[in-house]
This record gives C-alpha cells, sequence and structure tokens, in this order.
C-alpha cells in the first residue's frame, strides 16, 4: 500500500519560508549561494602571460576557447588549453584601414553560428569574420546619425575617414556631422548585432544579414538618454546593460530598447562606485566590476524589477576593462595586462540556512515518519536536518523566531556523492511539521538538493510484532527506530519497482540530466532508436517526437515523414511543394499550348554556349548533367515547405529562430541527395511564392456591409456602392440618374 507523502522541488515548490545565504539554483535545486571564486591567471607557457599590450576585449566561442582582443597591437589572440599558449589569428589584425585590418579597437563579441564580430572604433565600422576559415563576412559602416522628424536614420558615410588624432602633417579635417563610434558590441541568440555608439550615445541594431533594423537611446521620463556608452551585455531576454564613461549606475534596456531600470551602488561601496565591465552568465544573473571595489560584484533582479546586491568575490583586482564567462560559468576578466580566470575553488557560502512554511498531513497527530533526500554531497560538505511539529498553525515569524531547542535534531547527511539519503523524523505527533535544513561548505562546494519527500504517517513493522515487545515505552522508541532501517529498505525497493516503467514512457521519462554532467534520460531513451534530439528545443516537444519516433522512421525520406516531423515541432501542417510537379508538358491528345503545357528549347537552364546563349547576367556555369536530359534534371529532387509563420512576425529575432530550427528538421528529414527550400508564409496571396487555395488563400469577394464599431476599414472592411446600385448601368428616376456614372444615353 502506497502511503501519503509530500514533495518538494521544482516541479511542487519548495514552500520556503526563509532562504538564508541558500538559493534555488536555475529553479530547480537547493544549494548554497555561490560566489566568484580565486583568480588564475591563463599564463602562457613560457611565463609571458600572453604577452598583451593593452588587452580591451574577451569572447569565448562555442568549444570553449577564449579570444583576447588587444588594441595596443591591433590582433586578436587564442588561448589554446592544451599547450596552454596564446596564438595570434592569423592574417587578422595590424594597424592600418584595409579590410583585414583594425584601428583602437574596443570590443568583441562571438555569436553563437560562431562568427567573430569586432568594434573597429578607429575605422568607425564593426568588422564580422568567420572563426573557420577566419574569413571576412562583412563590413559594417562607417554610418552617420541622422535625427529625422520620423525619428533616427543611420546611413552610410562617404566621407574618408580621417586620423582622430590631428598632426603636423595632417592636421586633420572635420568630420561628418553625427559620425558614429562603435565602442562596442554584443550579439544575441538569433545572431541580432547590438552596437554602442559612443558619439551619438545611441545602441543600433543590425539584423543577422548586417541590415540596420533600429537605434534607441533609452531616453524616458524616469532617466535621461544615454550619453558615451562604452559597454554592452545582453541576457536571454534580450534586455541590454549599458555602461556609460563615468556614469555611476549601469542602465537597463528591455528589448525594444525602453528604458527599464538603473542599478546602483551596493551600500558597501557607495560614493566610489565606477562600473567598469558587465557580463551576464547562463542563469541571466548580472555580474559588474568596478573601478575602485575589487572583485565581481553579482545583482539579481527582485519582484519589483528593480535590481539588488547579492554577492561579492574578493578578486580579481579592480578596474578591469571587460568581463565574460566560459562554458563552464567561470567569469573571465582582464587584470591589468594579463588574462585571470576565477575558477570554482571557494565559490560558495560557508554556512546557510533554509526553512520550510508549514507543511499540512491533515491528520490529527500525525507520527510522521522520515524524511528523504535526494542530494549531492560534497567533500567537506553536510546538511543537517531539523524538524519542529504542532497541532496549530503558526506563522513564519513565529515559526523562524523559535528557540534552537525547540527544534528537534534529525541526522547529518554527509555521505560523499550523488544519492538518495533518509532520516526518520524525531520529533512528537502533530498535524503540522516544518522542516529546517542547515547547509555547510568548506568553501570550494556546495551540498545541492534535487527534492525532498515526507513520508507520514509512520507504518512501523512493530505492529506485526506481539505485544510484548510495546510495554515498555523505552524499548518501544528504541525497536521502532531500529525496525526503520528495515521498512526503509522495504519502502524503497517497492517504490524502485513501481516506478520503473515511467523512465521508458517518453512522456514521463526525466528530461534533466544528472547532477555534475551527463546525458538526461530522454536523451538517453531517444538514443536507443537513434533519434538527436535539439537540446534548444522546449521539453513537450522533444518528447512529443520521441513518442512518435516510430512513425518517423517508418515515413523517413518522404514528404509525409517530414510533413509529420515540421507538425510534431510546430503544431501546424505544412505544404510540401515537390517541383516535378510544376512541369506542363505536352502529351498528345490531353494537352492545350499554353494552357497546360509549354515549350523549352536548349536554354532551359540557361547553360553558357558560345553563338546561341551567352547573354551577360542570363546564363550560368553549370558543369554536371547532360543539355538532353535538362527538362529532366531542372526541376527533379527539388522540393519546397511552405509553413505558416508563428506569431504576427513581428518580432524578427523569433521568425530567426524559427527559420534555423525548421532548415535543421528539413536537413534530417530529405533524403541527402534532394535540396529543399523552406518558406515562412503568411495570409496573403503572393504568386510564385504561396498560393495555396483553401489553405493561405481564399478566392471571394468584398463585403456587403460595413458594421459600425464591429468592422475596420482597410482591415475587414472596404467602401464600394450598396447593393442596389451594383451592376449594369440602369436608370431610376428621382434615385440615382447620374449620367455618365450609372446610366448612359444610347
Amino acid at each position: 500500500m502506497k502511503r501519503p507523502n509530500l514533495l518538494l522541488n521544482q516541479f511542487a515548490g519548495w514552500r520556503s519560508a526563509l532562504l538564508d545565504h541558500v538559493e534555488i539554483a536555475d529553479g530547480a535545486a537547493l544549494r548554497l549561494r555561490r560566489l566568484p571564486g580565486a583568480a588564475r591567471a591563463l599564463t602562457g607557457g613560457d611565463g609571458s602571460l600572453g604577452g598583451f599590450t593593452n588587452p580591451v576585449g574577451l569572447a569565448v566561442d562555442g568549444e570553449g576557447r577564449v579570444y583576447v582582443l588587444d588594441g595596443g597591437d591591433g590582433v586578436v589572440k587564442r588561448f589554446d588549453p592544451c599547450s596552454q599558449l596564446f596564438e595570434v589569428l592569423p592574417c587578422l589584425g595590424g594597424s592600418g584601414a584595409g579590410p583585414r585590418q583594425l584601428n583602437d579597437p574596443r570590443g568583441m563579441d562571438i555569436s553563437r553560428q560562431d562568427d567573430l564580430v569586432i568594434a573597429d572604433t578607429g575605422n568607425r565600422r564593426i568588422a564580422i569574420y568567420s572563426i573557420k576559415g577566419l574569413a571576412l563576412r562583412a563590413l559594417l559602416g562607417p554610418f552617420v546619425v541622422e535625427r529625422t522628424p520620423n525619428g533616427v536614420v543611420l546611413k552610410r558615410s562617404m566621407a574618408p575617414i580621417v586620423p582622430a588624432v590631428a598632426t603636423d602633417c595632417d592636421p586633420g579635417t572635420s568630420q561628418p556631422s553625427g559620425l558614429w563610434s562603435p565602442h562596442d558590441v554584443a550579439v544575441d541568440g538569433a545572431g541580432w548585432l547590438h552596437v554602442a555608439d559612443y558619439s551619438n550615445g545611441f545602441i543600433h541594431v543590425f539584423d543577422g544579414q548586417g541590415c540596420w533594423r533600429a537605434s534607441y537611446d533609452g531616453a524616458s521620463n524616469d532617466s535621461p538618454a544615454l550619453a558615451k556608452p562604452i559597454r554592452l551585455a545582453l541576457d536571454a531576454d534580450c534586455r541590454t546593460y549599458v555602461l556609460q564613461e563615468g556614469a555611476d549606475h549601469v542602465v537597463v534596456l528591455d528589448a525594444q530598447g525602453i528604458f527599464a531600470a538603473n542599478i546602483r551602488e551596493p551600500e558597501e561601496v557607495k560614493g566610489r562606485f565606477c562600473p567598469s565591465a558587465v557580463a551576464v552568465d547562463r542563469q541571466g544573473r548580472l555580474h559588474l566590476t568596478s573601478c575602485f571595489a575589487p572583485g565581481i560584484v553579482r545583482y539579481e533582479e527582485t519582484e519589483g524589477g528593480d535590481y539588488g546586491c547579492v554577492s561579492q568575490s574578493a578578486g580579481p583586482a579592480p578596474a578591469s576593462a571587460d568581463l565574460v564567462f566560459d562554458l563552464n560559468g567561470n567569469p573571465l576578466a582582464i587584470n591589468g595586462t594579463q588574462i585571470v580566470q576565477l575558477t570554482t575553488d571557494a565559490m560558495y557560502e560557508p554556512e546557510g540556512t533554509f526553512v520550510t512554511d508549514a507543511l499540512d498531513s491533515g491528520i490529527y497527530r500525525c507520527p510522521w515518519h522520515r524524511v528523504v533526500m535526494q542530494a549531492a554531497i560534497g567533500v567537506g560538505t553536510q546538511v543537517s536536518v531539523e524538524t519542529f511539529t504542532s497541532e496549530d498553525p503558526k506563522s513564519p515569524a513565529e515559526v523562524l523566531s523559535l528557540p534552537d531547542e525547540r527544534w528537534t535534531p534529525g541526522a547529518v547527511n554527509s555521505t560523499v556523492g550523488h544519492c538518495d539519503w533518509d532520516c526518520l523524523v524525531q520529533s512528537p505527533p502533530g498535524r503540522y511539521l516544518w522542516l529546517r535544513l542547515k547547509f555547510h561548505s568548506d568553501g570550494q562546494n556546495t551540498p545541492c538538493i534535487d527534492w525532498l519527500r515526507l513520508h507520514f504517517p509512520r507504518a512501523s513493522s512493530l505492529q506485526y510484532l506481539p505485544a510484548v515487545y510495546s510495554e515498555d515505552p523505552p524499548s518501544r522508541g528504541f525497536l521502532d527506530q531500529f525496525l526503520s532501517i528495515f521498512d526503509t529498505l522495504r519502502d524503497e525497493v517497492g517504490d524502485r519497482v513501481g516506478r520503473i516503467a515511467a523512465y521508458w514512457d517518453p512522456m514521463a521519462t526525466p528530461a534533466d540530466p544528472v547532477r555534475g554532467g551527463g546525458t538526461d534520460f530522454l536523451t538517453w531513451l531517444a538514443s536507443w532508436v537513434g533519434l538527436s534530439l535539439d537540446r534548444h528545443w522546449p521539453e513537450s516537444r522533444r518528447r512529443n517526437l520521441l513518442k512518435n519516433a516510430w512513425k518517423l522512421y517508418k515515413l523517413r525520406g518522404t514528404p509525409q515523414g517530414l510533413r509529420l516531423h515540421i507538425q510534431l515541432y510546430t503544431g501546424w501542417e505544412p505544404q510540401i511543394l515537390e517541383h516535378f510537379r510544376l512541369r506542363r508538358w505536352m502529351n498528345t491528345g490531353s494537352a492545350r499550348l499554353g494552357d497546360q503545357s509549354a515549350l523549352w528549347g536548349a536554354d532551359v537552364v540557361d547553360r553558357l554556349q558560345l553563338d546561341v546563349h551567352a547573354q551577360l547576367d542570363t546564363v550560368q556555369l553549370v558543369d554536371t548533367g547532360d543539355p538532353l536530359t535538362d527538362p529532366f534534371s531542372k526541376e527533379a529532387h527539388q522540393f519546397t515547405v511552405f509553413v505558416p509563420l508563428q506569431g504576427s512576425g513581428a518580432d524578427p529575432r523569433a521568425v530567426v529562430l524559427q527559420r534555423m530550427t525548421l532548415q535543421r528538421i528539413i536537413e534530417l528529414s530529405k533524403p541527402a541527395h534532394t535540396l529543399g527550400a523552406l518558406q515562412l508564409t503568411q495570409p496573403r496571396f503572393r504568386i510564385g511564392i504561396q498560393s495555396f487555395v483553401g489553405k493561405d488563400t481564399i478566392v471571394g469577394a468584398y463585403p456587403h456591409k460595413v458594421v459600425s464599431g464591429e468592422a475596420k476599414l482597410g482591415y475587414d472592411s472596404a467602401l464600394g456602392q450598396p447593393p442596389e446600385e451594383q451592376g449594369p448601368p440602369r436608370m431610376r428616376v428621382g434615385k440615382s440618374t447620374q449620367i455618365g456614372t450609372n446610366t448612359l444615353l444610347n
């Protein structure tokens, strides 16, 4: 018989009344609050510390390699963790204005597509290189900011860039009014660039193709416009954190560039706070370094939308020029002319306390049984369990003010490793129970609790023994606790047997990786059938995909399989057009020229042929196939997938992410020899692109009337003639007799 229990975890809730130096990490597990640890310099094998003249920018690519932008030498260096050396990226950098040269660069970032983006400040441009092969992908700028009555416009400057400082040989000329000065760049998840314009006080936004989309200065009733922005950071919600030269605060802007908050200095450094670098970790928490206060200060957003200081490390030295996080969550900072990494050593509070609110059993004088804990206990750490019971509910203030002697000690979990652990509840019977956990750490590790389960009421094997074993109260208590060891083993075996089927169910198997690394059970179960799940997809869609994997394999390589794969992800059924169906060949007795068929000649694919078909810009070089079979091969092995655009399409970043995901699905599902194209459709009629009658196109007539307050002119209604005036011209005396309009004299 399964007895009742109470579960505390990320899904059921932790029901916390007190979190003292304890945090719910990533909304999931309980652990001691994390702090940046001791700094360790990334030194070269020759002890040169990388040989930097003036490091100004840091970035980390998808493989975890660290890139350093040296503004003094105008080069980019990459740290090789195997050889422990900094290597200069070849054919990139060097002082100058050439396409691959840099002039006083100030900022750098790396996109998810592993594109290296550099703010080439001296040349007034943004340079984009692909890390693989270091090919120059684009140069954005120089631009001029123009303020018009309709807003800000960014236009390309045609004037030459002159030296920033006049010399005797070149006294300099006046720069174009509004010429931008890119000081830093940040790339969001969709590959869009956010550029800090030092000269004009704007944040400029470019899409993944390098097209300018928006500019904003954060001006509002609560905050003035930006002035001399020098550093940027973006979080997962595309909020922008802006540092301004000489400012004692950080400006927070939302995804649309609207002012959200100002982050002020913590009390311990009040009056001497000068933020010099800003970064956001993978958990979305903000980190700052200051010109005066040593270490890294961490901020978290409160319920009211403000930001509060929650911790501060002891290093590195102040005045860091840039700050980033590697793939393991370790901070990397610039300390003078060297790069330091704050390792995971000494990164946790030494002690912390967690107290629950009232846990109600609903049973009068309930004998609470045991506390089961799934936790990862590191070396030098432990968790002590204490309980308090009562028949009456108490407020959190009453419980937190109880003296320590009112809490009943349970046990101490110091078992190193990641496993289940339990202890007996020693408190007297009571309907309500409060649980107090005390965390202890050596500073280098932390206990991490995944979930807690409280069993009640107690069901001891003592009830099955003769009554003589229960006559003496002290003996009864000792025997009851002794037998609980075997009762726990029995219950654990029963629970595992009862829950084993859930691990083979795609809709129930755990989707979170085992703490400390490894693969989650959902991905592991998918590997049984050779299915690769993208970890960026929502959990519900990954589960649904695995559940229908047998259908996908049965239809793999067919239009039906691709249609099902996309439908499982988007919830919409796509339309797939195989291009061979566009052939309109003439068949004897069943076709009419110009209607159901078309004539074609040797230029069906615009092959280059001297003296026959060689007009510039109209031919293409085709080096495969046979010209005699061009009518067959032109539209063979090709298809287009039409998928409805999710949402309104107002957010271009969401459109880019949707397109990238769908293209990945098409590549996974299509036959290798075919060429597939994607077309996101909207409710409109576009000849040659999307015109599926009955799907995204309706052939109909304009509405006959407009209902006041229920119709919108230009959207679902149109102005026209009343029904009685529609049709061929006619004459009605006294009604409508406008000659030349609806009346003809014949």
